[in-house]
């Protein structure tokens, strides 16, 4: 799996920031909103909970503060961002954190272990997705689910100005940055990820768009 500093030239600090800055939008009341109505009630009190790719850790402690008896790992290949994540106070157990890539590694967890794994923006990175998959349908439980959030096709022109009007780039960074991302975040359409998932043995309970150019999937294995 690439690392984040590959991605675009931004350096690890840079992204780790930008991440940071940026969770209260991507993660915020109308994400909760739709966990609670579609994944909250597959959980047990206690859920064993991955979220893979974690980056700065906020996703685990905002799942910290909504269940303070989970058990929660987080992984991600960028040493930065679990550096980051094992400095913020969580409401449960600290969370298992690790460098790891799911591309040339198992996962640490066991098999039919885990209830929930998160995924979020990463897995359009990976240059063979199936593997990966099958990796996350491993160590779900027979009524796991995975909660896919990730990039979806967009025009170009939308795209270059989601980087101006969003992300606050210069029109010069927006296109440097931009042109070279672009054939990467936009490698799927929903149809895509709708394949993919079915390819690796996963139904999709529910599918929404909370943000332009982004889709969330919750499936489970079948």
């Amino acid at each position: 799996m690439p690392t984040h500093q590959s991605l675009g030239g931004v350096s690890d600090e840079h992204l780790l920031g930008r991440m940071v800055a940026t969770h209260p939008e991507r993660f915020g009341a109308p994400f909760w909103a739709f966990f609670a109505e579609h994944v909250a009630s597959r959980l047990t009190a206690q859920p064993t909970i991955v979220d893979l790719g974690c980056g700065p850790g906020l996703v685990l402690q905002d799942v910290a503060e909504r269940y303070p008896s989970a058990r929660l790992y987080g992984y991600d290949v960028t040493p930065a961002m679990i550096a980051h994540a094992r400095q913020l106070v969580y409401k449960s157990a600290t969370p298992t954190l690790a460098v790891h890539d799911v591309t040339s590694q198992p996962l640490p967890n066991g098999t039919a272990s885990v209830q929930l794994v998160c995924m979020s923006s990463v897995l359009h990175i990976v240059d063979e997705p199936l593997p990966v998959l099958a990796e996350i349908r491993r160590v779900l439980a027979a009524e796991g689910t995975f909660l896919l959030n990730d990039w979806i096709r967009q025009p170009l022109a939308g795209y270059l100005a989601w980087r101006r009007d969003v992300m606050k780039e210069t029109e010069v960074e927006s296109r440097q940055r931009g042109f070279r991302l672009f054939p990467m975040h936009n490698k799927y359409t929903p149809e895509d990820w709708q394949w993919l998932l079915a390819a690796a043995g996963f139904a999709i309970l529910e599918q929404t768009e909370l943000r332009p150019a982004h889709r969330v999937f919750v499936a489970c294995p079948v």
